[in-house]
């Protein structure tokens, strides 16, 4: 299977979006890892059943891919436009397959493409919904992640903010985690407040968090809770 010829990488939309945000934000680009939630050309339970019965050929695409991303990453670096950060979205990549699936296909990629981000001074960023406390650990010891998020909470994930601060804050910087359900949609904006507030007390000391929900908000969340959100940050929540 051939993955496109990456000389044929086409910059026009980032550097239109670099062009109008100006100084008012920041512009990055995405590089979505290996995995068995986004098998090329089949329905994703299709990958499982390769994972089984062809596994040989299953190594040989995902060692394929991964050679692909390597090419797309250099390619980003020899461009010179160096974006603000490179955003891996792998949504569910330890809630929807297992933990030595991810360990074989995902985290090899991602070892040698923030190896070449971190050399050419281009900050990565993983987000990964769902159970990611081992994706925290693996990330500081295995790679040279920058920022993850969005750290969600159980039920829906597994991770505890002061926890995964107070033994990895040093070395990662952490993005998350209001509960997108129990505090944005159903809270009022004041809860949303002391919510938010919480968050901020325990992850900006030593810097390196960003407040933020953990995932989307969903549809219906009230408008004054966003607004509550951005309120804080821009008060009580600069470094």
């Amino acid at each position: 299977m051939s993955f496109g010829d990456v000389s044929q990488i086409n910059f026009d939309t980032y550097i239109k979006a670099r062009e109008d945000l100006g100084d008012d934000g920041v512009v990055g680009l995405c590089v979505s890892l290996p995995t068995l939630l986004t098998h090329f050309r089949q329905p994703t339970e299709g990958a499982f059943y390769d994972y089984y019965d062809h596994n040989d050929l299953l190594d040989s695409y995902i060692n394929e891919w991964t050679d692909h991303l390597v090419d797309v990453a250099n390619a980003i670096v020899a461009s010179g436009l160096k974006p603000d950060f490179v955003f891996f979205p792998n949504s569910g990549m330890l809630t929807l397959q297992s933990l030595d699936i991810m360990t074989e296909y995902s985290v090899p990629a991602l070892k040698k493409l923030t190896k070449i981000f971190k050399d050419a001074g281009i900050i990565t960023s993983l987000h990964s919904c769902g159970k990611e406390r081992a994706i925290v650990e693996i990330a500081v010891l295995e790679t040279d992640l920058d920022c993850i998020d969005p750290l969600e909470i159980a039920p829906m994930g597994d991770c505890d903010l002061a926890e995964i601060k107070s033994l990895f804050g040093d070395k990662l910087a952490l993005k998350g985690n209001l509960h997108t359900t129990e505090v944005m949609l159903r809270m009022d904006a004041k809860g949303v407040e002391v919510e938010a507030r919480n968050c901020l007390e325990i992850g900006m000391p030593g810097g390196g968090f960003i407040l933020a929900t953990g995932d989307q908000c969903g549809r219906d969340t009230p408008p004054e809770n966003i607004f509550k959100l951005v309120e804080v940050c821009e008060r009580y929540g600069r470094y």
